[in-house]
């Protein structure tokens, strides 16, 4: 009965159309979930490792396989990381910070990121395909699918 309990976890997120098993799961949101979000549909998440080593999740879309969205979680330096990208990132001077998400966070129009204690997740290719409308997903979208992601990432 204990190894029946062990896998309930597991199971709970196969269900869901997300990996179980992994180093650092990137892939936080399911298909399903992204299409409710973002308004499009996503094939499942392919897990890989970024350049730097971190947890990388590509959601390729339906109607466009070359177009992808990406999940990076970032574990190593994820403060100086998440100031010197958002710094990067900020246009003139227009905020780009998010409320209400995380310990800090921020939207730009292609990517928005969150800083989660010691770790960092950076959603990008978020822009709708050219032609959409709207042509931008709001603040408050981003902030409902960065809390659905941070709240995936293991305690």
């Amino acid at each position: 009965m204990k190894v029946i309990e062990s896998l309930r976890p597991a199971v709970a997120l196969l269900a869901l159309g997300l990996p179980a098993v992994g180093l650092a799961n990137a892939c936080l949101l399911s298909p399903a979930e992204l299409q409710t979000k973002m308004g499009r549909a996503f094939n499942a998440g392919q897990q890989s490792e970024a350049v730097d080593g971190s947890a990388l999740c590509s959601y390729t879309e339906v109607a466009n396989p070359k177009r992808s969205l990406r999940i990076n979680v970032i574990e190593s330096q994820a403060a100086p990381r998440f100031e010197r990208t958002k710094r990067l990132l900020t246009m003139g001077n227009k905020s780009i910070d998010l409320a209400g998400v995380g310990d800090a966070a921020y939207y730009n129009g292609t990517t928005a990121a969150v800083l989660s204690g010691d770790r960092l997740v950076v959603i990008s290719n978020v822009k709708p395909p050219p032609g959409s409308k709207p042509s931008h997903h709001s603040p408050e979208e981003m902030v409902a699918l960065l809390k659905a992601a941070i709240e995936r990432l293991p305690k």
